[in-house]
């Protein structure tokens, strides 16, 4: 199917109004083209336009004037209040005209009635297409006829008689059918999308919250009538650390998802829509090894917290130990040629932890060898290795290893940042410069600190860390130091004990909570540009964390009751939180990935009260997707 054929169908696409086959042609086809895909964008954003558009309602007099005017009832076919009575002359035929009244409408909760029109909103003529339905007939043009009124009573008789016998006659193949086919209590699933890919209809598209339920992911379409749909078939049991692609150009979440399957250890790739799941043709253990028994070894955790998308989507990096040696290599799998390659290694050891460079070109991963850790840096374009460091242990104390590995933001000035110690004690923090010649390595800290957290979002795109001190065994005051070489630690707190500390996606604010005791603390938000630190509330949950919107403008919290959401953009003149009439304790929350809808807000709550909850935070309203709840994060996808 042609860029021209789907465009006529893009306006039946977006209203779920094609046959199955048709829908998933056209699916797969936006899916390959960027044109189309922007084109049915347009269309989402128009009716999102309209749908936004005040209902006018005419006056009595003015409904009446329109619908009994003889141009309406030209259109309709419709000319006095009784059209089963009514002939239409068609040349020397005579028929009854289809009531106007009798025409069944689908309502889509949320979008606006449309207008069928030739071409599709496209607005060009329609042409005929192999998929293309036929027409059925069509009503013509109505006028009074003035024949002879016993020729009308015997023709409206004629056509009673027959529709008469046409509904006895379906009441009996009803009958029938229902004797010969005896009706059993069965249960629908979801076919294996490997094995029965024709079957596998797309979903709807549209952005959609991913999460992880029952070893299956489950998708959702961000809309308060929508429910959860399957995503992965039933003969796959996921892991739990599964990754959505980063979203592409003008897009506001990625469109693929990557997983693996615990049952088999294999890794697999699954577009948004749940067509096209595939099985990467690359192990990730021995032949005859039982995965059960890897999963909660070193080796095991290392391999299913590997998976990490490249800055565009097209590589996905995992490691895995198909000698069964407990030693991992590195791979790289292609998205667009569905080829494997292993990264080379200068000697033998085990691979973790790989990350991508912003501009996914180079991957950084350690490399553990004899005791010793080093960092590795393997370009993609000239396949060329690295060295960032060769060996952590001059950089820390005996048993340290690599915690936090991550680049800077900035492309043309790449940097690899790391922190050394073990959990609990942060050592040291370190920068190095990648692609200038004759940089090393630079120390930023040493000491003794509680956590790391490091943003890419930092000082000018440098990015920043931030560091909880260690007073006596116990987490201390609140630390900043920029990923530059030379930078100095900046205080940000005094006298605290902070037990959590996060960054705001935008880099430009930090939360805390002070003297957590018993799960619930007190909550803090930083302006680092003022230095102004702010109390938001007491008696504020850890679990789950509080999480910023994507636009940094909005906070949500717990207090293991009630759900609260602050706009912290000005601390000075801070208002009253907003209580979400959303009531419980939540288990995990994630905002809209898109700015101009920051104020929708999912919710999950796996406690007393379960479910997965749609809210909006500008009504205080909310609506209950589902009833199970969910395991583990949520993330964002997109359908175009």
């Amino acid at each position: 199917m042609n860029c021209e054929q789907v465009e006529e169908l893009l306006s039946a696409y977006l209203d779920n109004a094609l046959a199955p086959e048709e829908r998933r042609t056209v699916a797969i086809h936006l899916h390959e083209c960027t044109r189309c895909s922007s084109i049915l964008a347009d269309f989402r954003r128009f009716d999102a336009l309209l749908s936004q558009l005040p209902r006018v309602t005419p006056a009595p007099e003015l409904r009446e004037k329109i619908f009994s005017s003889p141009e309406y009832l030209e259109l309709t076919g419709t000319f006095d209040a009784h059209p089963a009575t009514q002939e239409v002359e068609d040349g020397d035929n005579w028929t009854l005209p289809h009531p106007a009244a009798k025409h069944t409408w689908r309502n889509i909760p949320g979008r606006p009635r449309l207008v069928a029109l030739p071409g599709g909103r496209s607005g060009k003529n329609l042409r005929s297409t192999s998929s293309a339905k036929p027409t059925l007939g069509r009503v013509p043009l109505v006028r009074q006829s003035h024949g002879n009124g016993k020729l009308r009573i015997a023709i409206g008789a004629l056509v009673a008689a027959v529709l008469i016998t046409l509904a006895l006659g379906s009441i009996v193949t009803l009958n029938l059918l229902s004797k010969s086919a005896p009706i059993t209590n069965h249960k629908t699933t979801t076919p294996p999308l490997q094995d029965q890919q024709q079957q596998q209809l797309p979903l709807s598209a549209g952005k959609r919250f991913v999460f992880l339920r029952g070893g299956a992911l489950w998708s959702t379409l961000a809309d308060a009538n929508a429910k959860p749909e399957r995503l992965t078939s039933t003969n796959v049991t996921v892991g739990p650390n599964w990754v959505v692609s980063p979203p592409l150009p003008g897009r506001s979440a990625g469109d693929m998802v990557a997983y693996i399957d615990l049952q088999s250890a294999t890794v697999h790739t699954i577009r948004s829509d749940g067509l096209q799941d595939t099985v990467i043709q690359q192990p990730l253990l021995k032949h005859g090894v039982s995965p059960a028994s890897v999963w909660d070894t070193q080796t095991g955790m290392a391999i299913l917290n590997s998976l990490t998308w490249s800055s565009d989507g097209s590589m996905l990096a995992f490691i895995a130990d198909p000698t069964n040696t407990e030693l991992t290599n590195l791979y790289i799998y292609s998205k667009e040629t569905g080829t494997v390659q292993m990264v080379p290694l200068p000697t033998k050891g085990s691979v973790s932890n790989p990350v991508w460079s912003p501009d996914g070109v180079r991957l950084a991963f350690e490399l553990a060898h004899n005791g010793t850790i080093s960092i590795l840096d393997y370009n993609t374009q000239n396949r060329g290795l690295l060295s960032i460091a060769d060996s952590i242990a001059s950089q820390g104390s005996p048993g340290d290893s690599i915690l936090t590995l991550d680049w800077s933001a900035d492309v043309n000035m790449p940097a690899i940042t790391w922190s050394v110690g073990t959990i609990g004690h942060v050592h040291s923090i370190w920068v190095r410069r990648v692609g200038v010649a004759g940089t090393v390595a630079s120390l930023l800290m040493s000491g003794d600190y509680v956590q790391a957290i490091y943003s890419r979002n930092g000082h000018a795109g440098e990015g920043s860390w931030l560091l909880v001190s260690s007073i006596i065994g116990r987490p201390g005051d609140l630390w900043r130091v920029d990923a530059i070489p030379g930078a100095r630690l900046v205080p940000l707190t005094n006298g605290r004990q902070i037990g959590f500390a996060w960054w705001s996606p935008d880099g430009t604010q930090v939360d805390y909570l002070d003297a957590i005791s018993a799960g619930v603390g007190t909550f803090h938000v930083i302006n680092l540009a003022t230095g102004i630190d702010t109390l938001i509330a007491n008696g504020v949950a850890d679990t789950p964390a509080p999480a910023w919107s994507m636009d940094s403008q909005q906070l949500v919290y717990s207090t293991g009751t009630e759900i609260m959401v602050v706009n912290p953009t000005n601390l000075q003149t801070i208002q009253k939180p907003l209580i979400l009439k959303l009531h419980g304790p939540a288990s995990a929350y994630i905002w809209s990935a898109t700015t101009n809808s920051s104020h929708q807000l999912v919710v999950a709550q796996n406690d007393v009260q379960q479910g997965i909850y749609l809210v909006n935070t500008q009504q205080n309203t909310f609506a209950q997707l589902d009833n199970s709840g969910a395991n583990g994060p949520i993330e964002w996808t997109e359908i175009p």
